[in-house]
């Protein structure tokens, strides 16, 4: 009877401490921000510049929109914006559905979309503390080659939000 208590004990006792090691393998929020990617060769670093969350139109549930910015307005204006759409709490591989990038330099400017396929991506956290994931892609926009290497945001929003 002792012998059954014991592996009684001890079967419950594994079964607890295995339910719980599941939590603790859930990605965390990143310790530090970093945005940032290399157009044509070129490191450049950005930062966030305006968020979103939107309901989808069928109530299924939220997107989330990440505007993030690099470059100078004045006295000659040299930037870049780039909007990614994605639904919000979703991660994985290949998710962003939206990649709109925006340049201008001097006073010439060119927009274009990442094509589906040509944008390689993965959200590795997506919640309402914060956000983190690495992409990379190419695109031809207005007659120009864009490629984008070694993509990464690490963002934590300064308020949760939900």
């Amino acid at each position: 009877m002792k012998n059954m208590k014991c592996s009684l004990i001890i079967f419950i006792s594994l079964f607890i401490l295995s339910s719980c090691s599941e939590d603790n393998d859930a990605p965390t929020c990143p310790q530090s921000e970093n945005i940032s990617m290399k157009i044509n060769g070129e490191v450049k670093q950005f930062q966030i510049s305006g968020w979103g969350l939107d309901l989808d139109n069928d109530n299924s549930g939220h997107t989330l929109t990440l505007q993030i910015f690099s470059g100078i307005l004045n006295p000659q204006q040299d930037s870049y914006a780039i909007t990614l759409k994605l639904p919000y709490k979703k991660t994985g591989t290949n998710i962003i559905e939206e990649f709109n990038y925006f340049r201008v330099q001097n006073t010439s400017s060119f927009e274009g979309n990442f094509v589906p396929g040509e944008l390689q991506s993965k959200v590795k956290v997506n919640r309402n503390t914060c956000f983190s994931a690495t992409f990379s892609g190419r695109a031809i926009i207005d007659g120009n080659e864009i490629i984008i290497t070694e993509g990464i945001i690490n963002h934590v929003y300064s308020n949760p939000f939900d």
